[in-house]
């Protein structure tokens, strides 16, 4: 019953911290999608409810990585606050094991790969299908041509749009000027009196329906020029490439479900197609989880530190094993790609690697040692601080 209500002790310490951190790291790796959703509302004129919707897809996408970031965290915010108030050594004291002290964390470690596990396997992919649907929806309650009237509008990199008048609810146009300059060995200038918008929904099209108009057509390589007369011109830009173009909506390898990673790996090795990316993709879909369970290894040695000198010296080195972490991640993943590994171990290494370092410091921690790179971090800081007060004087 006495460990019973250790562990509730430390799960009362831990949740507050798991959830601010779970909430901060969600943020930050928000912030980096959110310039490119606003542009669509500022200058494309997209509802902001599609805004909102396209960052609740993108949950699961982030969600696997704040989780367990998240997670290491709120160990080290718990033992370290706990450590600073001479309660580790309390416990030690009286009898409780490092073990004991990981029993809870373990438990939450294990929930928390529960959830990654539910979320890569269901939520990415439930994520990327509500993605393509609402690209389908936005083409067709949008027509994404939002021009000024009487005066140059500019589409992407390579078109120009002039309109005299445009009426939203007809979409319909008059006096038409549009440059394409999307091939580079020729550049188009139509014009127009009057056309109309209209949206091919099977093909995710934006259709300009222009009506007696002139393509005046100039060849760079030949330095020709030739002019057409048309009765009626479809003009077409390609939303869904333009909306995948800006890097929101594209779907990866990471975002595909298992089956449908194996079917695309079959299908690929059947074409004779290099499969390196989607097989490294397939085994991340069953290694990510575990990192709740790796970070909870290296969380609790790092945070119980006897002196309080120690632990802004046990937070840097778990500074460090997060970016090591993920640095050996991108690692392997290019030796994975290049062959030089087989996807399988490019995946796996990283988690067994941080898994031995992980028990080796348990194992020192249970023996009350102090790992040496501890002692020379502190020696280091120590140094730094004595360097910063001479420099203060």
């Amino acid at each position: 019953m006495r460990f019973k209500i250790l562990d509730k002790y430390f799960f009362i310490e831990t949740l507050p911290p798991y959830g601010i951190g779970l909430v901060a790291f969600t943020f930050l790796l928000f912030m980096g999608r959110i310039y490119h959703l606003m542009k669509l509302v500022v200058y494309e004129g997209t509802p902001l409810v599609f805004v909102l919707k396209f960052l609740t897809y993108l949950i699961p996408s982030f969600l696997i990585f704040t989780i367990p970031i998240g997670l290491l965290l709120a160990i080290l915010v718990s033992l370290g606050r706990l450590s600073s108030d001479s309660e580790i050594i309390a416990l030690k004291s009286s009898g409780v094991s490092i073990f004991q002290i990981l029993r809870p964390y373990a438990f939450l470690a294990f929930v928390s790969f529960l959830l990654v596990n539910l979320i890569v396997l269901k939520g990415l992919p439930w994520g990327t299908q509500k993605i393509k649907g609402l690209i389908i929806q936005m083409i067709q309650e949008t027509s994404y041509f939002q021009v000024t009237e009487r005066a140059f509008t500019q589409v992407g990199k390579h078109l120009l749009f002039y309109v005299e008048s445009y009426d939203p609810e007809t979409q319909k146009l008059k006096n038409i000027f549009i440059q394409d300059s999307r091939d580079p060995k020729r550049e188009i200038t139509i014009v127009a009196p009057e056309g109309q918008v209209l949206k091919d929904i099977q093909s995710r099209l934006m259709v300009i329906r222009l009506i007696n108009g002139n393509i005046h057509q100039m060849f760079s390589l030949k330095e020709s020029y030739q002019k057409l007369h048309f009765s009626t011109y479809d003009f077409r830009v390609d939303l869904a490439k333009k909306l995948k173009g800006r890097g929101i909506m594209r779907v990866k390898n990471k975002d595909l479900s298992v089956s449908a990673l194996r079917e695309k790996i079959r299908k690929m090795k059947k074409a004779g197609k290099d499969t390196s990316d989607e097989e490294i993709q397939l085994q991340k879909k069953f290694a990510i989880p575990f990192t709740c369970l790796i970070f909870a290894l290296i969380g609790v040695p790092l945070g119980i530190q006897p002196k309080r000198s120690k632990r802004s010296a046990g937070l840097l080195v778990c500074l460090l094993v997060v970016f090591a972490y993920y640095g050996l991640t991108i690692l392997f993943d290019v030796m994975g790609n290049n062959k030089t590994l087989s996807p399988f171990w490019a995946v796996w290494l990283p988690n067994i690697l941080v898994t031995l370092i992980g028990i080796y410091l348990l194992m020192i921690s249970y023996k009350e040692r102090t790992p040496k790179l501890f002692e020379y971090l502190e020696a280091q800081w120590i140094n730094f601080k004595f360097w910063l007060q001479e420099k203060r004087k």
